[in-house]
């Protein structure tokens, strides 16, 4: 799809791109299959999903979808665009809540920001965001886009097992907030010319990374970079814990070298009934309980 095109929207418009994606493995993550000829490496891992199971299972938590959502229809397994940072092999798996069984046919659209901490489509925003220069008085409204950039933007089809694959880097952080990516999932939509039309939005989250990953992400190129205060999930309004169900992934990396490849997945149990477009600007959760 040509950049110059004007925005469509997911209320009047996806298309089926389904990418290879393996089956749930015994830890209940959505599992990358090895690429020919890759290099195996040492993994860590967040804490495991739950298993598999026909009894309901936890929903995947609902939160803002902040400021810098953009209505683009960019269906494609690679968002990066050139930018730079730890390339990051993403898979979801949507799954009903009420029967834990896959969710076929459904758009995951996945945003975040680059290694600097920067949105496409908002880059002067951001970078007076995260000086300090707009401050806001509550939540923070929906603004307007400053370019027409669709980097680290994109969506993909999940197949007959609910699943979908994204190749991006590992975000970097801005004020204010921990390291994440942004997700929506549609349903009950039609598919054509490479957009999704006429679906609901079932949930609007975000996932979330272990600290161990992101201490050592930090200290290679081109996150040193990056001098802005980091927020560590803790200290993150949005973090609710480290289950599937509060978004946090469970990822493969390899110690020795955290500029290599990451592998990152996470089984996203969705109401179908629902509608969830994201609560209102970027106000947080309601305090834990």
């Amino acid at each position: 799809m040509a950049d110059h095109k004007p925005p469509m929207s997911r209320r009047r418009i996806l298309v089926a791109g389904g990418a290879g994606v393996t089956a749930i493995g015994l830890s209940g993550a959505y599992v990358a299959s090895a690429e020919p000829g890759a290099e195996p490496t040492p993994p860590t891992s967040s804490s495991p999903s739950p298993s598999p199971s026909p009894d309901a299972l936890a929903l995947t938590k609902e939160t803002t979808e902040g400021p810098y959502y953009l209505d683009y229809d960019k269906h494609r397994v690679d968002i990066t665009e050139g930018r730079r940072g730890t390339p990051l092999e993403l898979r979801i798996q949507v799954v009903n809540a009420e029967d834990g069984k896959p969710v076929p046919d459904a758009s995951v659209d996945i945003w975040q920001c680059d290694a600097l901490g920067i949105y496409s489509g908002y880059e002067e925003t951001s970078e007076a965001m995260n000086e300090g220069e707009i401050e806001f008085e509550g939540p923070i409204p929906k603004l307007p886009p400053d370019s027409r950039t669709t980097y680290l933007r994109g969506f993909q089809m999940t197949d007959r097992d609910g699943g979908v694959r994204f190749r991006t880097v590992v975000p970097g952080w801005y004020t204010g907030r921990a390291v994440h990516i942004h997700t929506k999932v549609h349903t009950r939509g039609v598919f054509l010319d490479q957009a999704y039309a006429e679906g609901q939005t079932v949930h609007t989250g975000q996932v979330f990374f272990p600290e161990e990953l992101i201490r050592a992400v930090a200290q290679v190129r081109p996150y040193t970079g990056n001098d802005l205060p980091r927020t560590t999930n803790d200290a993150d309004g949005f973090f609710t814990g480290g289950t599937a169900a509060d978004g946090m992934l469970t990822v493969e990396w390899d110690r020795r070298n955290a500029a290599k490849t990451v592998r990152a997945s996470i089984r996203m149990a969705v109401d179908l009934e629902a509608v969830n477009p994201g609560r209102p600007g970027n106000a947080p959760p309601p305090p834990r309980t």
